[in-house]
């Protein structure tokens, strides 16, 4: 096929690509001498109707965008050769090897150059997905990429190419077509739907590629979710970001290419982006459905319960030593209040299981120990509910020193609110999770952490 001419003006040069009922040539323009792009789609036998729709959609598409990192629109003919017959799309040709090309070759990316790459392609994406309708590309990978040469310490231009898979919102339904490649499509796309945050799912998959050198469809687990973090050495922020860009649920990922390059130049994601799973060591319950809501939460436990058994023992001795001596009748009643506190708070340690429950019609909390419920009213509907608040922990000035804020979990319904048992953070981070997606609600976070002021269960 080399040498044959095309349209009388386009030289083949060499074949760079194919696909079934599809060909990618390089070619010379006669008529300006340079090198250009041709694709190509054979009516052959492996031809389908649904390749010329992609193609000429392509050709569409590309013909409305004009950006730099984007192959241009140069031309489009009817391809009517004795031995071939079909269309052709004419694009310019970039000189750049794509990042699976530079993998393959034994080219490895730090932490900084992946950056590099990821806010170069966060650009595009933005400018793609910001038209009107939105543009999505459907196949983001590490061959659709190309990467220029390395200037100083700048990555390389970065381009996104083969726009064969291209969809506008505007061409959402009708019949479903999946379309992309297995490992960097995200779960949706699976059932023949694509949307702007589709493609950041690609971008994250890729990127991961990048830094593992291993198959995003090798790292899925059960969940389907890309498991990488304990085979790189990156920093946990760019790792939270990484696993915020390829959740499996779609509205856990950014809703848009601004926003998730937005997080990136902050280099700071909080983990509550993230789906965050039961903690293993946790035995607080959860079950939930569609309608319905329920938190089983158990006692504290025997490591709260020998701190207060000390402090008993403490106050016990004490108000003994000040009957012996004969002390003021006010002294042993405040041993015998403190002692009966301490008591109580002994008891609901090791025995009271705290239930929040959560249906269409009524929300309640019940406390239950030795079989005996009590049941506290909180908001007369889920509509009541106004406001999630998960605190951490954190430590703060007074006048009198310093003080700090335990974790909790804190449900609002105006100025009402009712805090959720006795968790840990990572407790706290996981029903927080769970109450939001069930409520429809964000999460509002203390996000001044103070390490150490918790145990920090594994």
């Amino acid at each position: 096929m080399t040498n044959q001419i095309l349209q009388e003006r386009y030289e083949i040069q060499q074949q760079l690509g194919k696909n079934i009922g599809r060909k990618t040539l390089l070619v010379k323009d006669l008529e300006t001498q340079e090198l250009v792009v041709v694709k190509l789609v054979n009516f052959d036998n492996d031809f389908e109707w649904q390749d010329l729709k992609l193609f000429e959609r392509e050709a569409q598409i590309l013909e409305e965008l004009s950006h730099p990192a984007i192959p241009s629109y140069l031309d489009s003919f009817k391809v009517d050769l004795s031995l071939s017959k079909g269309f052709g799309l004419v694009q310019t040709y970039i000189r750049a090897k794509s990042l699976e090309e530079h993998l393959q070759q034994g080219r490895t990316f730090n932490e900084a150059e992946v950056k590099q790459i990821a806010t170069a392609l966060l650009e595009v994406l933005n400018y793609l997905h910001s038209r009107q309708p939105a543009v999505i590309h459907r196949d983001i990978k590490p061959s659709n990429i190309l990467l220029g040469d390395r200037s100083g310490n700048h990555v390389g231009d970065i381009y996104l190419v083969d726009f064969g898979a291209v969809k506008t919102t505007a061409q959402q339904g009708g019949t479903m077509t999946v379309v992309g490649t297995y490992g960097y499509m995200a779960q949706e796309q699976f059932g023949g739907r694509a949307v702007p945050a589709s493609d950041l799912y690609s971008l994250g998959a890729t990127l991961i590629y990048l830094v593992t050198g291993s198959h995003p469809a090798d790292l899925l687990n059960d969940e389907m979710a890309i498991e990488f973090e304990e085979s790189v050495n990156l920093s946990d922020e760019f790792i939270n970001w990484l696993k915020w860009m390829t959740q499996t649920i779609l509205k856990k990922r950014p809703n848009s290419a601004e926003a998730a390059l937005k997080e990136l130049k902050n280099t700071t994601i909080l983990e509550s982006k993230l789906v965050v799973n039961k903690p293993k060591y946790s035995k607080v319950k959860l079950r939930k459905s569609k309608d319905e809501l329920e938190v089983l939460i158990p006692p504290e436990g025997i490591q709260i319960s020998f701190k207060l058994i000390y402090v008993c023992c403490f106050q016990l001795i004490w108000t003994f030593s000040v009957f012996r001596l004969n002390a003021g009748i006010l002294f042993q009643l405040v041993g015998v209040l403190v002692n009966c506190t301490l008591l109580f708070r002994l008891i609901s340690a090791l025995f009271i299981y705290t239930r929040l429950h959560i249906n269409q019609e009524k929300i309640k909390i019940t406390h239950e120990i030795f079989g005996i419920f009590y049941s506290i009213p909180l908001f007369r509907s889920i509509s009541d509910i106004s406001k999630l608040e998960a605190v951490v922990g954190r430590t703060y000035k007074t006048s009198n020193g310093n003080a700090k804020v335990l974790p909790r979990l804190i449900i609002w319904a105006g100025n009402s609110n009712y805090e959720l048992g006795t968790i840990n953070p990572k407790e706290i981070d996981w029903l927080a999770q769970e109450l939001s997606d069930f409520l429809d609600l964000p999460v509002s976070r203390d996000i001044h952490q103070i390490k150490g002021e918790h145990p920090d269960f594994e």
